[in-house]
């Protein structure tokens, strides 16, 4: 079963500044193929998900991390949770891992 991404106003600014930035071609297609792995299975083990520690006591919800890069300087990555519906993962954030 495939989940839904909802994505927040915040990661919506953030992908678009990615994808207008001709220099950044890999990582738009490092991007879509990570979109599409996280569309089909959080749990691929190229995504490396996780969830991010400490989130649940200082959010209040289980904030999950997903590789975009790895083995790269500021490798990003997509911070998520799931919806509020069965099948639904909501994007957070489209981050540089620092």
């Amino acid at each position: 079963m495939p989940f839904k991404l909802t994505i927040t106003p915040e990661a919506k600014a953030q992908i678009h500044d990615i994808m207008v930035d001709a220099a950044k071609a890999g990582l738009q297609k490092q991007l879509k193929k990570a979109f599409g792995f996280l569309s089909a299975n959080p749990k691929h083990p190229g995504l490396n998900s996780h969830p991010l520690i400490g989130s649940e006591k200082a959010l209040g919800l289980k904030v999950w991390t997903s590789y975009v890069q790895n083995r790269t300087p500021q490798a990003h990555r997509i911070l998520w949770t799931y919806g509020t519906k069965k099948d639904e993962i909501v994007i957070l954030s489209v981050i540089p891992h620092y």
